[in-house]
């Protein structure tokens, strides 16, 4: 490729925000100043020639969202029709003298600004129809993701300043990065010395820029919540200001963008922000970069609250292509953004609850020391655990710095089951209506995968997004989106728990959390007890042949909940026939459980695919505690798992050998009460749980007696049995079990 030629003064200018910034020079009379330092253009000419190639190896990897790549740059243009030089004019790292007139009037300085927009508008979106037919096709999977080592890759090419928080001098010829501290430090960047300087540098910023050059993943990071949205904290404004919010609500969004074709896989995020205490003027505050990075930043204003919001809502219409009126219910559409639904209503605000004003009183208050038994205080520290919840979400991919937990709404886990329906429609049936729009079943794959990233983020660092193309991956999805439901309710439960009771008296943080799960009762069980050993060999006698594990049981819990003892009295589960009552297990994620002490077991809602359940949408069960386990991923929680005994009304059975992914509805045709799979290995005698365990509530209810053997039934293809139910009145949960294993 032949060196590239100095840039012209005269090139068209594509980005809106230069036109506002430069808008009275465009009108002025006086020149500009010649610049000082004649050789800096062609260094900088180069230096972007340099980037254009990193980015044609970037497999595909946006660097401006707004369409105009760098590599475009080194393509020939169309002359452009004349302008004036001091709207193009590059920076320079000395102040360029600028004399300027006023326009005649308001008016007719918004006209020329107007107009000038309008035609900048018409360039771009000609300009992105020339990139589209010129775009190279995407390289292999493995191209993608591949880094070029230390002796080839580039240095790049100095950035524009990105903000005026972040913005730094020009200097090395190294690429400048505009992400701050996660404090205060983000304001410690140099500033223009004059509102001019200042002026020029917003002009300058293209904040759709993407950095093609690696980040280190961001770190999840802990938010002070002031006002009604916690302060981003790559704002360096954590300190100092807080969320505006008003009649409408709160101005603040997170926007999400997937495209796999295009390996774009990133964020955008909008904020209002305004001095503590103080919302008489505004700053817009916008962040971007991949998903899994802390990005880019840039602040503009102030402005007055009403000239802020307008900001506010036309930057959000340029990046989600709807008004904001509108985002509720929006529709992911290609190359756009889509918002993603946070909730901020359960929340109370440092001011409401007086954090701000008590905090030091609060300190001063002891502790009291914790009132649970020793065994239950474990379990409260396993549970509400933050570190393990983020061990959990990590090893799904699913970024909780985009979407916090606790502002994750259940509108976004419906949306996110409804994306999987659709990929598991599109997987199904290759001539699906839906396939035949996107020209097959790999387009409709690519393209429903990223609305679903859109909705749920997935870090994936630089590489391609993984395409969702099989029932194998669409279960790991169905399964983060089911653990999400829980997690967020221990998220929330945290968050919510009170140091203080209702008379206004200190408790201790484990009381508070353990009263936030609501429970009739939850004792441990003794040791030295028979109902110990009794459910200890339950555990021993159902290890499966082909589960390699070693368990032990640390501490056994019996648990009441008063809404599922009323449940199944109403349902009239109490007036089964013996045996027709089974105690079963069900194994989950340790970070689940709160989810599901506080609310119980719960069934898929309508909008999950019924494909990555083998009997319908329903609470599974299994008389083998190692199948059970191998649900509860113990190696992400020091190797400690949680197992719930429930007592299931089962009887009679819809009888399986193989899937039957509505079995739903055939266990109702049938008048039975489960579908049992039948598996090859299962229990050889059963025996009465309620003399067993010394519980009258028990009495009538199965439990397995001693070990388990081969099936003789030639039909079984399942390697054990599984019970599943419809209704969650048949659960009544009986027994928790904490047990480690090596």
């Amino acid at each position: 490729m032949p060196p590239r030629k100095k840039a012209d003064p005269d090139a068209p200018i594509r980005s809106s925000s230069r036109i506002k910034a430069n808008v009275a020079a465009a009108v002025a009379v006086a020149p500009v100043a010649p610049q000082t330092k004649p050789k800096a253009a062609p260094k900088k000419a180069a230096a972007k020639k340099t980037v254009a190639k990193t980015v044609e190896d970037d497999a595909g990897e946006d660097v401006d969202e707004n369409g105009q790549d760098e590599q475009e740059e080194a393509k020939p243009k169309a002359k452009p029709r004349a302008r004036s030089r001091s709207v193009s004019k590059p920076l320079s790292a000395s102040k360029p003298r600028v004399v300027t007139k006023k326009p005649a009037s308001k008016a007719a300085a918004k006209k020329v600004e107007d107009d000038i927009e309008e035609e900048n508008e018409e360039e771009d979106l000609a300009e992105e129809g020339e990139q589209e037919e010129a775009k190279p096709k995407p390289r292999s999977r493995s191209a993608a993701a591949a880094k070029p080592n230390a002796a080839t890759k580039p240095k790049l090419a100095a950035a524009k300043p990105k903000s005026t928080a972040a913005a730094k001098p020009k200097s090395s010829g190294k690429r400048v990065r505009a992400a701050t501290a996660s404090d205060d430090e983000g304001d410690k960047g140099t500033k223009p010395v004059s509102k001019k300087a200042k002026k020029a540098a917003d002009a300058d910023v293209d904040d759709d820029a993407m950095d093609e050059d690696d980040e280190p993943p961001a770190k999840m990071v802990s938010v002070i919540k002031r006002g009604a949205a916690p302060v981003d904290p790559e704002s360096g404004k954590v300190a100092t200001h807080q969320v505006y919010s008003n009649s409408e609500g709160v101005w603040d969004a997170m926007l999400n963008q997937t495209d796999i074709g295009a390996n774009k896989n990133k964020f955008y995020v909008i904020q209002l922000l305004h001095p503590i205490g103080n919302d008489s003027s505004c700053v817009l505050f916008t962040r971007w970069g991949r998903v899994g990075e802390r990005g880019q930043t840039q602040t503009k204003g102030p402005w007055p609250p009403a000239s802020a919001v307008n900001e506010f809502k036309k930057q959000f219409k340029s990046k989600a292509a709807v008004n904001w009126e509108q985002r509720v219910g929006m529709v992911p559409k290609k190359g756009k953004y889509f918002w993603l639904e946070r909730d901020f209503g359960d929340d109370k605000s440092e001011e409401s609850s007086g954090k701000g004003k008590k905090n030091a009183e609060r300190e001063a208050t002891p502790i009291p020391d914790c009132s649970l038994d020793a065994e239950v205080q474990d379990l409260c520290r396993l549970i509400f655990n933050t570190a393990l919840i983020e061990a959990h979400l990590s090893s799904m991919n699913y970024d909780a710095n985009k979407l916090p937990l606790g502002k994750l709404s259940k509108n976004t886990i419906l949306q996110g089951f409804t994306a999987l329906k659709q990929l598991a429609d599109a997987i199904k049936d290759p001539n699906s209506e839906i396939v035949k729009q996107h020209g097959g079943q790999r387009g409709a794959i690519d393209y429903l995968s990223g609305v679903y990233y859109s909705i749920i983020p997935h870090a994936f660092g630089r590489s391609r997004p993984v395409p969702i193309g099989d029932e194998r991956l669409l279960k790991v999805e169905l399964d983060l989106v089911d653990a999400l439901g829980d997690m967020e309710i221990a998220s929330k439960l945290i968050s919510a728990s009170s140091p203080r009771d209702e008379a206004g008296r200190p408790v201790n943080p484990l009381d508070a959390k353990f009263r936030s799960l609501g429970l009739t009762a939850m004792e441990p069980v003794a040791r030295s007890s028979n109902e110990f050993a009794a459910l200890a060999d339950y555990v021993k006698h159902t290890h499966g042949h082909t589960h390699a594990m070693n368990v032990g049981v640390r501490h056994i819990y019996r648990v009441e909940r008063e809404s599922e003892s009323k449940a199944w009295e109403q349902a009239g589960f109490d007036g089964l026939e013996d045996g027709e009552r089974m105690l079963l297990w069900h194994g989950s994620r340790t970070t689940n459980f709160a989810g599901i002490l506080s609310q119980g077991l719960r069934i898929a809602p309508p909008e999950a695919p019924v494909t990555g359940y083998m009997f319908g949408k329903g609470v599974y069960f299994a008389d083998m505690m190692s199948k059970s386990a191998g649900y509860c991923h113990m190696h992400l929680s020091d190797r400690t798992g949680l197992l719930m005994l429930c007592e299931v009304a089962v009887k009679p059975f819809y009888e399986k050998y193989d899937a039957e992914y509505d079995a739903d509805k055939g266990c109702k045709k049938a008048k039975a009460l489960a579908t049992k799979g039948i598996g090859r290995t299962q229990p050889v005698k059963w025996k009465d749980a309620g003399d067993a365990l010394d519980s009258d509530a028990l009495k009538g209810c199965h439990m397995p007696d001693g070990p388990c053997d081969i099936n003789a039934d030639p039909k079984a293809y399942l390697q054990y049995n599984e019970y599943i139910v419809y209704d969650t009145a048949q659960i009544r949960a009986r027994y928790l079990l904490m047990v480690d294993t090596k």
